[in-house]
Parts: C-alpha cells; structure tokens; sequence
C-alpha cells in the first residue's frame, strides 16, 4: 500500500518515501484525481479536500480480491473488476499460479499473490488436502487486515476459505443461479449455494434472478444487482463499427448444450434457402461431433473447433455482421458485451437475464427459445437490411460505453460493501 508525507506548505507534494500514521494517502490521491499517483501537486480547492480528509482521520477500505479459476472469460472479469477496484480501495488480489492471463494483472501493477491450484479432478482432490496452503493463505490475508473478501467467481475453495476467515465479511458474485443444461453438477450446484449463504452480500448480474437465490434463503436486502461490463479488450485500433457487409453470422464460445447450436443450424439451412450467399462462421472448442447430422446438409458453413485466445478473437468478430446467441437456458452472456464492443448487433433468446443485456430492436433482437422460424426470421431482417445492421451496432456499442462500463460496476460493488453490517 502505497502512503506518503503530506506537507501542508503552500501547494501539497505527496510522495511515497515516508508515512503519516492513520492518514492513508491513496484515498485522498483518488478522491481528487480518480486514480493513485506517486507524486502530485495538491493546490486550491484540493487543498481543502485534503485537510478535509486529514480532519476527518480519512481511512480507505482493505479489500481482498480471491480469484483462483485458471482460464476462461472469469479471467477477463476478475482482472477487468480488480483493475476498478485498485483505484477505490487497498486492494490484494489472490490469484492461481496457473492463471492464464497472469502477466496481465502484474501489468496492472496490481498487489498480487499465487495460489498452487489444480488442472484436473485428481489434482483438484490431492491440492484440497494439502492444508498448508490454506493455513498460509490465511496468514497472509489476515497480515494484510482485510475489512472485506470479494469472490468475483465460482471456486470450489470458496466454501473451505469462508471457515478460515468468519470474522472477516464476504461478498460472492453468483453468476449462474441455476446450472445451465448439459453443465449440471451436483457437487458444483450446492458449492454454489453453499457459497452465496456464507456471504454477507450476493452479487447477480441479471435482477430476473432475484427471486430465485432469494427462494436459496438469501435475504433480499443482501442482493446487488451488477450487469456484466464491456469487453472492449477484446477490440483493436479503436474499432466502433463494421465498416463493411460481410453477409456472416457468427456463433461464438464454449460449444454446450445449452448454447443452442442445434437450434441455429435448423434456422440457418431456412436461412440459406433464402439467402445463399449467407455464410455462418462457428468458432469455439467443445464436442462438435454431436451435430454432424445437422452440418453434413448445410453449405457455407465454417467451423473453428478449438480454445481461443484472447490475442485471436478480434479477427473472428471482424469476419461477421452480428452476432447469434440461441440458448436454450442463460443467466447472462459474456460473449454479448464483447459484441457490442465491435459494434455489433446480437440475436439472442428471451431468456434469463439475456433480456436486460439486448435492447429488443435498438442492439438487437429476442426470440423465443428454440424457436426456429423466429430466429430464421430476425437474422433474414438484418442479412436484409446492412444499414439496420450497421445502425444497431452502434447502438450496441454506445450501450457497451454508458451502461456497461466497469466504474460503474465497482461503483455498484462498493455501495454493497458499504451495506455490510449496517
């Protein structure tokens, strides 16, 4: 944590080579400027707001960041989060040695610390056992005196962690209230619960859940509701819009049951009958043998069956016109804010909180679940219309930019942490 001498002399100098005790010199650093800054020159009214601070014995909150999911779009999240946060709290963050985008969180320049994790379920069991980790976590955590843990992600750890701290407050982010289709795992559905009845306040990122973790005996008044934000990390040289029509639509991420696959490709050879120059560009890893039947008929189909990187994914969106999301059940989707991050409109399912993410006929449009005609529909009218396309993607992305934008998101997660034992 960074402190430093504050000299009230004319202009204020804050540097980092001593200390004040009590007077913490990010707050009052970030209080003006939004951001810490080794050494600045405080004059006029921020010198009033720093004998203000000063006066008031001004403190800023500890929190620790426990991250330990190695790859995965929980990665971009997390870091995405930490990043935000850093420039509100003292923050350390807990992260897995094995964590794909590592060198990234040290760019940052963030408070870091690597935990041995697992690659597999033997590993996952023989790592639980080893206890000294967790009591040498503990130490370091407790050293760093914490007034709030925050859980961005799902982690099996998460429940064994909570009994190492119980004096210290909580706050878990549940992504997925209910497991999705073809993922359901006992074993992970009740960490899950187990997880959100621990904390001391839930985070959702879709309000239509509510009533769901509130049915898990979550108490209403302990639930903040965070939409997911925007992935324009994803976007090169500024990108707002495609400039050109490609006639393609893309289907992206993780191939599951319940991401619909089977639906878009029923939709696509309708679409196709159409519209032959219309191509569909599927790219993600996952068992794709399972839909050979659907894809041994269809023509003008490209396929990209492997794990993306993060350094790829920009040329895969600038391959397409929009995107298709047809799941069968959601929470929310991670793949629809880097969408829009390329200015680019979303067909996806009135489903879970999918709904509070596109803007029906403004970023895009919502079909009915499984629903192959509408979906064969809505994608004609923008295959149709390459100036609907190019008008909804800008509204996407300035969606992306005013409501989605991970300020906010801290902003809406400090707020709860300030909640907590009040």
């Amino acid at each position: 944590m960074n402190r430093g001498n504050i000299l009230l002399q004319g202009d204020c100098i804050l540097s980092k080579e001593t200390t004040i005790d009590n007077i913490n010199i990010r707050s009052v650093v970030c209080a003006i400027y939004g951001n810490f800054r080794e050494n600045v020159v405080i004059v006029g009214e921020q010198m009033r707001v720093v004998k203000m601070m000063l006066e008031g014995g001004c403190k800023v909150m500890k929190v620790v960041l426990i991250f330990l999911q190695r790859r995965g779009s929980g990665t971009l999240y997390s870091l995405n989060m930490a990043k935000e946060l850093n420039k509100r709290v003292d923050l350390l963050c807990i992260i897995s040695k094995d964590i794909r985008n590592k060198q990234e969180w040290y760019d940052e320049e963030l408070n870091v610390k690597e935990v041995e994790t697992f690659n597999n379920y033997f590993e996952c069991l023989l790592s639980t056992l080893k206890f000294s980790k967790f009591v040498k976590l503990k130490k370091q955590i407790l050293k760093f005196r914490p007034d709030v843990i925050y859980y961005p992600m799902l982690h099996v750890w998460i429940p064994i962690l909570n009994l190492f701290f119980k004096t210290v407050p909580n706050v878990y982010t549940m992504h997925d209230p209910i497991l999705h289709k073809g993922e359901k795992n006992f074993i992970l559905q009740n960490i899950n619960l187990i997880s959100a009845r621990q904390a001391n306040r839930v985070v959702l990122l879709s309000k239509v859940f509510e009533n769901v973790v509130t049915n898990y005996g979550i108490k209403f008044n302990n639930i903040d509701i965070i939409p997911h934000g925007e992935y324009s990390y994803y976007t090169q040289n500024g990108i707002m819009y495609n400039q050109n029509f490609k006639n393609t639509i893309l289907f992206f991420g993780r191939i599951n049951e319940y991401k619909g696959l089977d639906v878009l490709l029923k939709a696509f050879k309708k679409i196709y009958k159409k519209n032959n120059n219309t191509k569909l560009l599927i790219v993600g890893s996952g068992n794709i043998e399972k839909y050979e039947e659907l894809l041994i008929d269809l023509d003008n189909v490209e396929i990209v069956n492997r794990w993306i990187g993060d350094d790829e994914i920009s040329n895969f969106f600038d391959k397409a016109d929009f995107l298709v999301a047809p799941y069968i059940d959601a929470s929310q989707s991670g793949v629809i804010p880097t969408a829009y991050a390329f200015s680019m409109p979303v067909v996806t399912t009135n489903i879970g909180g999918l709904a509070e993410q596109v803007e029906e006929g403004r970023t895009g449009f919502l079909v009915e679940s499984q629903d192959i005609d509408d979906l064969a529909d809505c994608c004609l009218k923008l295959l149709n219309n390459p100036k609907l396309i190019k008008q909804m993607g800008q509204n996407a992305y300035q969606k992306s930019k005013t409501e989605m934008s991970w300020k906010d998101s801290v902003e809406k997660l400090l707020s709860g942490f300030n909640k907590i034992n009040r």
